[in-house]
């Protein structure tokens, strides 16, 4: 990690050199352009200045041969024709062809003055700067070389130099917030790495700042936490399965052996550890329904979705939901002489999976008849109720037994899967620790939630509610 960071350095030292190189390159060329500016400026009021002295000289009856200046400026005269009449850069006048097609003695001709920068015939390296002006009939025209002076120009203006200086110290200054800012990530994330490799037992020592870099970070950690804790969960899990199976296996196998094994077994004790065998086959299938449920239950959640082929959404008769629930475990409540009283209208119906709707009322309706004892009575109220600004309707239940209740600091656990309050006594009535997570899940897959209270003189109640679910969701 320490390589990484020290080369992403690297990368933004070799940034911050080619920022200052462009910056310096364009401080050469911005006052490089601003002194030829200057420059040719400079020279072309010289060379204003010079038509009129030549002219005031002409005036005064002066000959052209006669007038110098200074400078190094040399001057032309010629007429409105095209006609050379004198050039102080020769003695012999020749008539260039191309006298009048001469950008500065064209536009003298037709505004009153130009001005050019060109090369010279005679001087194809050289830069010349020409300034031609109509003066009645003929126009002079002065020139001299061009030569960009920069410590005069520097000379004159040392805004530039402030400016770029300013502009240097600011981008720096900038940079180095920035790279302050983006190291200082580096660090967290390389602690991130470190945590995360020692199975993130130091995750919540780490500070993550508060921007964007930040919230990834916390994203990663909670992933990952979240990732461990599942991990975590999926081994418990299968290591209670994996014990909560061995149980009746163990049961029916010895039951077997034993027929098995005794020769002189009656038809009567050999059907006796049959229906003790069968009685545990029976636990077994319920075991695995249960720890089926549970897994399509978590399918769902991670897939968000209530319908993705795995629960059927259809309309639920709560009523006939119980009258087949009963049907099925009438027996049982028989047995134990438990009385179930369900208060729902026969006109009580909802949007969900009946499926889940029967497993959770039959759960809970078992986790009495097994933990609440002989003798108790069963209560079921449910009643719609429509959320204020909301569109669709949830129905509360309120499920209440008399029986030996909960611990009041084993409330908060009971909807976890294979806890039991009663470890001991639960393994030998059957029970297999998951009835209450379904109930639980199953409440949840409905948008519902569900909580469990002690009920005064004994008993437990539980208080939940399922919302309709929308058929094509």
């Amino acid at each position: 990690m320490k390589r990484l960071e020290l080369k992403y350095r690297y990368r933004l030292v070799i940034y911050l050199l080619i920022l200052l190189t462009l910056v310096a390159l364009f401080f050469v060329l911005y006052v490089s352009r601003q002194s030829r500016s200057y420059s040719i400026s400079a020279l072309q009021k010289e060379l204003r200045d010079a038509v009129v002295f030549v002219d005031d000289s002409l005036a005064m009856g002066r000959k052209a041969e006669s007038i110098i200046l200074d400078g190094g400026i040399g001057f032309t005269l010629v007429d409105t024709l095209g006609e050379v009449l004198y050039d102080s850069r020769q003695k012999d006048i020749s008539v260039p062809d191309n006298v009048l097609s001469a950008t500065e003695i064209a536009n003298a001709l037709s505004s009153g003055e130009g001005s050019a920068l060109r090369s010279s015939v005679g001087e194809p390296d050289a830069e010349y700067l020409y300034y031609a002006k109509r003066v009645g009939n003929r126009i002079i025209r002065s020139y001299s070389k061009f030569e960009i002076n920069r410590p005069a120009q520097v000379e004159k203006d040392n805004t530039y130099f402030i400016l770029i200086a300013i502009l240097l110290i600011a981008l720096i200054a900038t940079f180095v917030y920035v790279l302050r800012r983006l190291s200082k990530p580096l660090s967290t994330y390389s602690q991130l790495v470190g945590a995360i490799k020692d199975n993130g037992n130091k995750l919540g020592e780490i500070k993550f700042g508060n921007d964007e870099l930040g919230n990834v970070g916390r994203e990663i950690a909670s992933t990952f936490s979240q990732l461990e804790q599942a991990k975590k969960f999926k081994q418990q899990l299968s290591h209670n399965i994996a014990h909560e199976l061995k149980t009746p296996l163990t049961g029916v196998r010895a039951y077997l052996e034993t027929i098995i094994n005794s020769e002189d077994m009656t038809a009567e004790q050999m059907r006796k550890f049959v229906g003790k065998a069968y009685s545990q086959t029976i636990r077994l299938s319920d075991l695995v329904d249960a720890v089926s449920t549970i897994n399509k239950l978590d399918e769902s959640s991670e897939l968000g979705k209530s319908d993705e082929g795995l629960y059927k959404i259809e309309e639920v008769n709560i009523k006939n939901c119980l009258d087949d629930i009963l049907e099925e475990i009438g027996y049982k409540l028989e047995k134990n002489n438990i009385i179930f009283t369900p208060r729902v209208s026969s006109r009580l119906k909802i949007n969900g999976n009946y499926n889940l709707i029967y497993s959770l009322f039959k759960n809970l309706i078992d986790n009495s008849i097994e933990h609440g004892g002989p003798g108790i009575q069963i209560s079921l109220v449910g009643g719609i109720e429509q959320p204020s600004g909301e569109g669709g309707y949830k129905i509360n239940f309120s499920y209440t037994d008399t029986g030996k209740g909960v611990p009041a600091e084993a409330l908060d656990r009971i909807f976890e899967r294979f806890y039991r309050v009663e470890e001991g006594r639960t393994r030998r009535t059957g029970g297999s620790g998951l009835g209450l997570s379904i109930v639980k899940n199953a409440v949840s897959f409905h948008k519902g939630t569900i909580t469990a209270s002690e009920r005064e003189g004994g008993g437990i109640v539980f208080k939940f509610s399922l919302y309709s679910l929308d058929k094509e969701a």
